[in-house]
């Protein structure tokens, strides 16, 4: 069996992903039963960070679309989704422009619910004001977690 694409965390009431390159419609489905499952048992308030990994490849058009209708399915889940696309500036630009067009796409584009960032350290002043913790900590232990 191949090793999966993709790694998880939950840390307090962040569900961390993060890709490590595009994945397989059975990752994805893999990944959307555990947070089914996160979900069930946290409710809400939850966020979702997701994060690609510098050396991820972009997409291919059948991937986009598993991936845009994997975000449509997940979005109720979570009330608030930060992406976090590392890399060169022509590799975020591209990955930036894939989840922007995922956004139109599903007619998900919210600014306060839906953000794109280029590093995980952008993403801690949003833990810290939408879940009331010190989103510096929660980003240092996912790093530590290798999810971010």
């Amino acid at each position: 069996m191949a090793t999966p694409v993709y790694k998880t965390a939950i840390i307090g009431r962040v569900f961390f992903l993060r890709w490590e390159a595009p994945p397989s419609q059975e990752e994805i489905h893999a990944v959307f039963q555990q947070m089914k499952g996160v979900h069930a048992q946290l409710q809400h308030p939850l966020v979702l960070v997701a994060s690609l990994s510098p050396k991820s490849s972009v997409p291919n058009s059948e991937q986009r679309r598993n991936l845009s209708t994997f975000h449509s399915d997940a979005r109720p889940l979570f009330t608030e989704i930060h992406a976090i696309v590392e890399g060169n500036d022509l590799q975020y630009n591209l990955q930036r422009v894939i989840i922007s067009g995922i956004n139109l796409v599903t007619r998900t584009f919210d600014e306060t619910f839906h953000r794109v960032h280029k590093h995980a350290d952008l993403v801690a002043p949003f833990l810290g004001k939408s879940l009331g913790v010190d989103g510096v900590k929660v980003i240092e232990e996912a790093r530590a977690r290798g999810v971010v």
